[in-house]
């Protein structure tokens, strides 16, 4: 007679059976190897371990990068031998038309029936103005009068050309949103401000310094004096320029300071560094910093009473800071003192800004490149423009230089993200006329359309431009000190926008960045670096 329960023990060994597989397979998955497959006619386990090796170069020509994926496959029987598989990837420098492809892996066209590519506003705007009543009508140009009417941002643009400001820079400075500069911006500019203009100089030690970089252009002079002025101020000690071979006298005429009795100087177009450059004495100056003066011997990136401020300003909200930032940050702040334009500079920059005959707009068309549409440059430059600065010229003997088009990509990829609050529409400054010429001929490198506008608008200046280094340019004027205003107005400009694209790789970059945190309150509006952080992170 058999069982009674036969369907009981037919139960239990199938759960015995399914624990025991359950168990196996999970020992492989805790042992990390991951099962591939099961093969059809034996009970072996295969699996694929991948060992990755990638090399990768950043040089600027283009490179193939290798990438050898060694496959070995584990089983219970033979293994058949190692297999080698070699993938070539695109080199870094390329990275902008991977980064294009990636984020439209279609071809930039969607494949379902029912998406449209919507008309270009400017093909139905006269249909929708006979849907709109006379009420309607008339309140169209109150919205376009406003785009170019912030009351507020209008103001501190014009204070910041010194149009209608009585006050000095330090008064600008107090009058900017907080919320928008630096941290600690109006205490670190008053500190600066207060060493080298104490209320009694008697007594005073100071600091003389020499113009050692004759051939450097304006960028680089002034990084050169704001590492010295930092030097100076560790050693406490008052930063002055020698009267008779001041730092940047070459990029100025030699008689720009006659009028006041001094030689050629930087100090031709910026305020004075100091009011007690008349106290200075041969007994208590010196041309040379002594790192003996400091306590412990040691001349620092930073101040350190400036860098324990920053350091404590964060750590109220449970930060800190990292070095790089801390030297970045302290040398954007003596950008920001260093660079004021006096006032007779700000008068003449106002005017050459004020010129509509010197600037130029270009509305781009897919349709036709070779005939971009005419544009008038407003001022200010109108809300959400793009400040697109390309540095090529002499930078090639520095570091990687950056294409213009690359430039162009990086705007894009960030507009394309904002298309609520951001337009294809950028300022352009750069040394390389090839550049100005070649975004004239490019409405989009992104041909999908769902950027705010559909082509781009670009701004720039009609100046004379060379594709060399700061002298050669400086050579095309006629008056050297009028070609640095001009110049400077440019930076002026860069900083009338309302996002920036750049190296900071380059001085004149880092110069836009520091001025938009300091002397104007532009620090949260976002910076989009063309290059590579490795290019500026360390640079000296």
């Amino acid at each position: 007679m058999g069982p009674k329960f036969p369907h009981i023990k037919i139960v239990f060994g199938t759960v015995v059976f399914l624990s025991l597989l359950f168990f196996t397979l999970s020992s492989y998955r805790i042992s990390g190897v991951l099962p591939i497959h099961l093969s059809n006619d034996i009970p072996s386990i295969h699996t694929v371990t991948a060992t990755v090796t990638i090399t990768a170069t950043t040089t600027f020509t283009t490179a193939i990068t290798t990438t050898s994926i060694t496959k070995t496959k584990v089983q219970t029987k033979t293994s058949p031998p190692e297999s080698t598989t070699t993938i070539t990837t695109i080199d870094p420098s390329q990275l902008d038309v991977e980064q294009i492809e990636a984020d439209f892996p279609l071809g930039y066209k969607n494949p379902n029936p029912w998406f449209r590519t919507p008309a270009s506003p400017r093909t139905y705007a006269n249909d929708l103005m006979n849907l709109l009543t006379d009420d309607q009508l008339a309140l169209l140009p109150g919205f376009r009068a406003a785009a170019l009417n912030w009351p507020e941002k209008v103001r501190k643009i014009e204070s910041f050309y010194g149009i209608n400001r009585t006050g000095s820079w330090q008064d600008h400075i107090n009058s900017l949103d907080d919320d928008g500069l630096s941290p600690l911006t109006k205490w670190a500019q008053q500190y600066i401000y207060n060493h080298q203009h104490p209320e009694d100089c008697t007594g005073k030690k100071f600091y003389v310094l020499k113009n050692k970089w004759p051939r450097h252009g304006l960028g680089a002079i002034i990084r050169r004096v704001f590492i010295e002025m930092s030097a100076a101020i560790q050693t406490d000690r008052i930063l002055i320029f020698d009267p008779e071979d001041s730092p940047g006298n070459t990029l100025v005429e030699e008689t720009c300071g006659k009028h006041v009795g001094a030689k050629a100087s930087l100090e031709c177009v910026i305020e004075q560094l100091s009011s007690c450059a008349s106290y200075a004495t041969k007994e208590n100056s010196v041309h040379q910093i002594d790192p003996s003066e400091v306590k412990d011997g040691k001349i620092r990136d930073t101040v350190p009473f400036a860098e324990l401020a920053y350091s404590s300003y964060f750590s109220g909200s449970g930060v800190s800071p990292g070095g790089s930032v801390l030297r970045y940050w302290w040398r954007a702040q003596l950008y920001g003192y260093i660079l004021r334009p006096n006032r007779a500079a700000l008068e003449r920059m106002t005017e050459l800004r004020l010129n509509k005959t010197l600037h130029q707009g270009v509305e781009t068309n897919r349709g036709n490149v070779e005939e971009p549409e005419a544009r008038e440059v407003p001022f200010p430059l109108p809300p959400s423009t793009v400040s697109i600065h390309i540095r090529h010229g002499d930078k090639a003997g520095e570091g990687r230089l950056i294409s213009t088009r690359d430039y162009i990509v990086a705007a894009e990829r960030f507009i394309l993200r904002n298309p609520l609050s951001y337009m294809k529409r950028a300022f352009m400054s750069t040394e390389d006329p090839g550049a100005i010429a070649e975004a004239k001929r490019t409405p989009f490198v992104n041909p999908v359309r769902s950027f705010g506008n559909i082509d781009w608008t670009w701004y720039y200046s009609n100046i004379p431009r060379v594709d060399g280094g700061p002298q050669a340019n400086l050579a095309l004027a006629h008056n050297k000190t009028d070609s640095l205003l001009t110049h400077m107005m440019q930076l002026w400009m860069a900083v009338e926008c309302d996002t920036f694209v750049g190296n900071r790789n380059s001085n004149w970059n880092k110069m836009i960045d520091a001025i938009r945190c300091t002397l104007m309150d532009k620090c949260r509006a976002p910076y989009i670096d063309a290059g590579f952080v490795a290019d500026w992170i360390n640079f000296p």
